[in-house]
């Protein structure tokens, strides 16, 4: 458990979010047609001010993930919240980083309520990268990367070394994947099958997209 460093979130943010034409654009472009079928579900929840609990990701990848994981399967997350319990329920093993204290007592009680084990580290995000580096290559069945960034450190940094820990066949989420700072995973993941999904997270007013990587079985 590493505290020291830890930085304040006035200074967080992605590197290079990139500008969009509308709140329902992503970078890319307009949100497809997938996107707004999710649309009325989403806006029904942000309407009661009603948080699910689950992965602040776009909502068809959720559905795709809830389809995919396997009791058996180990999961690294890479930022921990209101996700960390729904991967719990679902996969074997979930190894959580998150840097932030709130989030990380937070999703500690949440755990706990719900009588769920995670391996849920308190680690400085500049740490991130060499943590990652540090865990066994090819061990994860699924790799989230998805934490708020800081000035020395970007979601690409952690994202080198954890493309190593994905097992042949196995998955990489990427959030937020349309940012132009975040171009480089493509380079990085070449070769890699990838899924795109673009829609409305809960509770956010703009078009999302977050991807899914699967590593090539040899």
């Amino acid at each position: 458990m590493a505290t020291e460093g830890l930085v304040s979130d006035a200074s967080r943010g992605p590197h290079d979010p990139g500008t969009r034409a509308g709140r329902f654009h992503t970078v890319r472009g307009p949100m497809p047609l997938s996107g707004w079928l999710h649309y009325p579900a989403a806006w029904r929840l942000a309407r009661r001010g009603a948080t699910p609990e689950r992965p602040w990701i776009v909502p068809a990848a959720i559905g795709w993930l809830r389809r995919l994981i396997l009791r058996g399967w180990t999961v690294l997350e890479l930022g921990a919240g209101r996700s960390t319990p729904w991967f719990a329920r679902r996969a074997g093993t979930v190894l959580s980083l998150e840097d932030n204290l709130y989030w990380h007592q937070h999703t500690t009680e949440w755990l706990r309520e719900q009588e769920l084990e995670v391996d849920l580290r308190l680690t400085a995000v500049e740490e991130f990268p060499r943590a990652v580096a540090g865990l066994g290559d090819q061990s994860f069945d699924l790799v989230v990367v998805d934490f708020l960034e800081a000035p020395k450190v970007s979601r690409i940094d952690a994202l080198r070394p954890a493309r190593e820990k994905v097992r042949p066949g196995r998955h990489l989420l990427l959030d937020d994947s349309d940012r132009p700072g975040y171009a480089e995973a493509y380079e990085l993941l070449s070769g890699w099958r990838r899924r795109r999904f673009t829609g409305i997270k809960d509770g956010w007013p703009e078009a999302c997209e977050t991807t899914i990587f699967t590593r090539p079985r040899q």
